[in-house]
Order: structure tokens, then sequence, then C-alpha cells
């Protein structure tokens, strides 16, 4: 092990500088799943050869502000769930990258009944493992700051920045291609929405909600064609003094514009894998004929198990013309339902199950 020992416990993370400048697209949550493991890795007695770490929800809910605690283990398995497949790639040198998968191996447990005893087990490859217990180089940061940031560019920004705030007084300057690129911002975004999303935004989040504000200057250059554009962002950043956030929830639309969605719509959102309009679409319709919530979440359930191509459209049908055997949505079933009868123990396994 180089770098310096941790201290903190695992309510204090370290991020090396390879994974912070490495090329990914994670969302908030699972950027939050990566934060809590490393305030786990290199921890009290954990070794050099261990590349398996557990996420106990009881040690790691009241991270989070959520005005129901219970909710922490649909909330983290969600987040865990979309990692399946996905990894980061890094640049060796001219001709060479490297493509490694965030987990090897990932196993859920849940405790029914006694959510706090239910966790989640991650797998870490082992040259992961390597990277992280031998950088020299990173950021060490309180995990409550990251962990309650409503945006997933604030997010990418916060480590950086903390990266670099002792560094030159904390003043560096990065050319905005490559900001772009670490972030993975498609090219055919204007440089202008993408000062929006990955600059000001962020400014206005970090800001007053971290132990960190900063400051950017944009620098400009001259292109062939006499124009100016955006070259390069100088930062300055300021260490502050302990603050508190409030969770939100974001959504990404195709555009790479970021909506902030309720909790109500979010939970939609999880379960059906639609937009932030038809959420708010599915959400007034359930209300215009007074469907209760369990109504609608065992729509959205029984949806989610049929074969139909628009699956809105479908949950809308049930939502206006109710569900029994003469429903128009799909009379070919003839399944009589009651809202009274439905396992809501199941109906949550069921949801889980399709993300």
């Amino acid at each position: 092990m180089n770098r310096k020992k941790k201290r903190g416990g695992t309510e204090v993370a370290f991020r090396p500088q390879t994974i912070i400048e490495a090329r990914y697209d994670l969302d908030r949550r699972q950027n939050d799943i990566l934060d809590i493991l490393l305030g786990i890795v290199g921890e009290g007695d954990d070794t050099e050869e261990n590349t398996r770490y557990e996420i106990n929800i009881a040690d790691v809910k009241h991270l989070y502000n959520l005005q129901d605690e219970s909710n922490a283990y649909s909330y983290l398995q969600k987040a865990v769930k979309k990692f399946e497949g996905l990894g980061f790639r890094l640049k060796e040198d001219e001709g060479t990258d490297i493509y490694y998968p965030w987990f090897s191996k990932i196993k859920y447990q849940k405790k029914r009944g006694d959510e706090g005893r239910s966790k989640i087990v991650l797998d870490l490859h082992p040259e992961v493992k390597e990277m992280i217990m031998s950088a020299k180089q990173g950021a060490y940061y309180r995990i409550e700051y990251p962990l309650n940031l409503t945006k997933k560019y604030s997010k990418r920004l916060y480590y950086l920045l903390k990266d670099k705030e002792n560094f030159n007084g904390g003043t560096f300057t990065i050319s905005f291609d490559e900001l772009r690129k670490m972030m993975k911002i498609p090219d055919s975004y204007a440089n202008g929405n993408v000062k929006r999303e990955i600059l000001d935004k962020p400014y206005e989040e970090i800001n007053g909600n971290t132990d960190i504000a900063f400051e950017y200057e944009l620098v400009y250059e001259k292109l062939p064609s006499g124009q100016r554009s955006i070259g390069a962002v100088r930062f300055k950043v300021k260490k502050l003094k302990r603050n508190k956030t409030v969770i939100e929830y974001e959504t990404i639309e195709k555009d790479g514009r970021t909506i902030i969605a309720s909790e109500e719509e979010q939970e939609i959102i999880d379960v059906i894998d639609c937009s932030l309009k038809e959420a708010r679409d599915i959400i007034r319709t359930a209300k215009a004929n007074k469907r209760t919530r369990e109504q609608l979440f065992e729509i959205l359930t029984y949806t989610i198990k049929k074969n139909v191509g628009n699956k809105v459209g479908y949950v809308l049908t049930l939502l206006k013309n109710g569900y029994n055997e003469n429903r128009s949505a799909d009379k070919a079933d003839n399944i009589n339902s009651s809202y009274s009868q439905m396992d809501f123990e199941e109906l949550e396994k069921q949801i889980l199950s399709n993300k």
C-alpha cells in the first residue's frame, strides 16, 4: 500500500486520480455506490489481497437525508443493478487503453422484515483494487457531500475539485475538451449547453452545500475561422467548514438535459423506465381516475410482466378503464384481480427484479 492511511473511518473515501480522470458515464446513484465502497476499501483490517466488500444497509442509511430510511435498501439496490455490464476505460499510453468492469461480481441479500440486516456484496477486479490501494494521488472527502448532491455532473466536478484543492493553492487549469471527454459529453452538444450543465449548475450546487467552494474563468481560443471558442477552464478551489445538503431526484433526458423529478415521479421512472413527462402523465391519469398508490403500482407491476410494446400507453389504459375481466387493454387474458388482495412484498420483489 503506497498511499497514506485513510482517516475518518468508512465515512471518508479516497478516490484515486486515475478513476477521477477516467472516462465513464455514471448517474448520481451509481456514484453513491462508489463513494460508499471507497469509504470501505483500505479501512480497518482490509488487506491488499482482499477484493470482496459488503455494503450493510444499517451502516450507510443515515448518510442519506431520506424521509423514510426503510427505503434505503431499495434505493441502493437500484443503483447497483445499473452497474451490471458496465465498466470504465483508462488510457495507458498513446496506443493502448484498458477497459475494466466496475465489479466482477455482485450479490444482493435482502432480509425481509429486517431491512437493516440487508446487504450488497461487491467483488472488485484485483487490478482495480491494486489501483485504489497503490495510488499516490487522489481525493480524500467525506462521502456525505457528494452523496447528497443532486446532479451527476456536480458529483464528477466535486471529485476533480477535491483532488486539486491542495494543488498550487487550489488553482488549476484544464482544457475544455478534456473536461467534456472526462464527463462523457457527446461531441454534438454545443459548448454553451455543456458549460451550463458541467459548470454553471455544479457552481450553484457545490458552493454552499459542501466543504468546498469554487470560482471558474473561461479561457478562450481563436479558431481558424476567426471565431472564439472555449479552450480551457481555470478553477480556484477554497476549503469551507462542513455543511449538509438535502437529497432530491434527478433524471437525464435523451437530449442531455438534467431535470429534477419529485420522489413520486422518480419512483415511476425507476419502475417502468419511462421519461419524466410520461411519469407525470401516469400520475395525472391515476389522480384523475381516483386510483390509489397501491392500485397504481399493481398496474405497473402487471404491465412489466406483459409483452407489450407501449408500456406507458398500456398503463394509462388500465388506469382509465379499470383492471377487471372486461378491461379493454387486455380482454383475452380474462384475469379478475382485486386490489385488496395484492401482496405488496411480492410487488416490491417483482419491481426490483426488473431493474
